[in-house]
């Protein structure tokens, strides 16, 4: 049986926000296996940038730390896994943050079933947390100097809608509400219209946090979370 991976930058709160959404969308698929990498988007791309030809799955299953109750990559083969999926933040105040690096790498892991697939949270996984009002959502953004963890967890927690800030407590029905906020921004940030359009490309979206926010001293709030779901599962997803 071939099996699906899910790479997750950190243990906390990446791994409690997919569980929330396997409860509500994967109930009774054993197929998955969920890694923490334990390093940021810029360490991977590090390692790919010196050599070309490498196997992301090969450096993953060297980098990933051992934590108990963790299956261990080094078991499998490469052709026992038939997805990837990598969920990272951008961290615009990381020292080796670099915007050609983040569009370089959601160039290169655009596929799921070759590289994998990669899935940015802006400005970090907290970010499904930052959301109060679908329609206020749109234009919701946070100043760079609050992008760093303690500050903005701290800044979610007061301005998130408080049915968001219990993973445990999040139903199918608020994941489709948080579904249907993320594609509509994420197309917003795109084309300006806030449609309900499959996105299927992940740079225009880095391109448009780039261009239009980072210069400005701030980062769009968006989830990668929800885009994934929406990825994954097509339209059928958010149709309440």
């Amino acid at each position: 049986m071939e099996r699906t991976l899910f790479v997750f930058e950190g243990i906390k709160p990446e791994k409690g926000i997919f569980k929330s959404l396997e409860k509500a969308f994967f109930s009774g698929d054993e197929s998955r296996i969920l890694m923490t990498f334990g390093h940021d988007i810029y360490e991977l791309y590090k390692k790919l940038a010196q050599d070309d030809d490498l196997d992301p799955f090969a450096i993953i299953s060297e980098l990933v730390p051992t934590i108990p109750g963790q299956e261990p990559l080094t078991d499998l083969r490469r052709d026992q896994i038939g997805q990837i999926y990598l969920f990272f933040d951008m961290e615009p105040h990381d020292d080796q943050f670099d915007g050609q690096n983040l569009l370089a790498m959601l160039s290169h892991f655009n596929n799921e079933t070759e590289h994998g697939k990669l899935f940015i949270s802006y400005p970090m996984a907290e970010a499904l947390r930052d959301i109060s009002d679908t329609e206020e959502y749109l234009t919701r953004t946070v100043n760079l100097p609050d992008c760093t963890g303690k500050n903005y967890k701290g800044l979610h927690s007061k301005r998130g809608d408080f049915a968001f800030q219990d993973l445990r407590k999040i139903d199918k029905s608020l994941w489709q509400t948080l579904i249907t906020a993320n594609v509509q921004k994420a197309n917003y940030l795109i084309s300006g219209q806030p449609s309900m359009e499959p996105v299927i490309d992940q740079p225009p979206i880095a391109q448009a946090q780039l261009e239009d926010f980072l210069p400005q001293g701030r980062v769009s709030v968006l989830s990668a979370f929800p885009i994934f779901l929406a990825d994954y599962f097509g339209p059928k997803v958010y149709q309440l």
